[in-house]
């Protein structure tokens, strides 16, 4: 059987973390996200895809929900105890809910909320992962079960929430308390996401193409004003 050496390395083509947060921030520009947004949801997505959680299949999967429908307000009124999502992608209401509800956790020891009607809570934990080196933890909850916990030194994730049509309502509990280590399916050491970053990057290279597609969209013809603009660069550990 022949095998071409040419479409092994296409299989096998390796993006470091800057590529791959320039080409999906160009992507969610494309998508329509507002200048800021379109660098937290690249933040997102790429930071999934560093840490084997497939960011870039995740993202290619919610294209034709999220192409030309961006809309990141949220009434703060309405988040006490629950909060209903209203099928907003939380990479568009992510950043801003996450961003509130901390604010809450500030003024007491413990915050749980129940949220509804949010069909990809995945994209929620690289924006936990960021308050909890600032000691801030976090465990995603559905039916009495753990599907994510993330602290300051380990990120765990059960299968079932790597999904962009997650059914089930859940509690999100902000902590400022230790919580103990507990026994999902997948288990990331903070202390390895460095290490992560020198190996490079290796995306699903069906949903890459598409992604890159809508990044097309924002290429303009070079000139000195596009040069001194550049995408804005990201960290996996900010």
């Amino acid at each position: 059987m022949g095998f071409c050496h040419n479409e092994f390395l296409l299989k096998f083509v390796s993006y470091s973390y800057y590529e791959v947060y320039t080409n999906t921030q160009r992507a969610f520009s494309g998508l329509g996200f507002s200048y800021g947004s379109d660098e937290d949801a690249a933040f997102i997505t790429t930071w999934l895809e560093l840490c084997g959680l497939d960011g870039i299949k995740l993202l290619n999967l919610k294209i034709k929900d999220l192409d030309n429908s961006f809309n990141a307000n949220i009434d703060s009124s309405k988040i006490n105890s629950d909060f209903d999502c209203n099928n907003k992608s939380t990479l568009m209401i992510g950043p801003g809910l996450i961003d509130f509800l901390i604010s809450k956790v500030n003024n007491n020891i413990n915050f749980k909320i129940t949220m509804r009607n949010c069909d990809d809570p995945i994209f929620l934990i690289p924006l936990l992962y960021k308050y909890a080196k600032k000691n801030i933890n976090s465990q995603i909850i559905s039916n009495h079960k753990i599907q994510a916990q993330i602290t300051n030194k380990n990120i765990a994730v059960n299968k079932e929430i790597i999904s962009t049509t997650y059914q089930e309502d859940f509690d999100l509990l902000l902590t400022k308390n230790t919580i103990n280590e507990q026994k999902l399916d997948i288990h990331i050491q903070s202390s390895k996401i460095n290490e992560m970053l020198s190996n490079g990057i290796n995306p699903d290279k069906k949903s890459w193409d598409q992604i890159s597609e809508i990044a097309f969209r924002t290429f303009v013809p070079e000139s000195e004003e596009s040069r001194s603009k550049g995408a804005g660069g990201g960290d996996a550990n900010d």
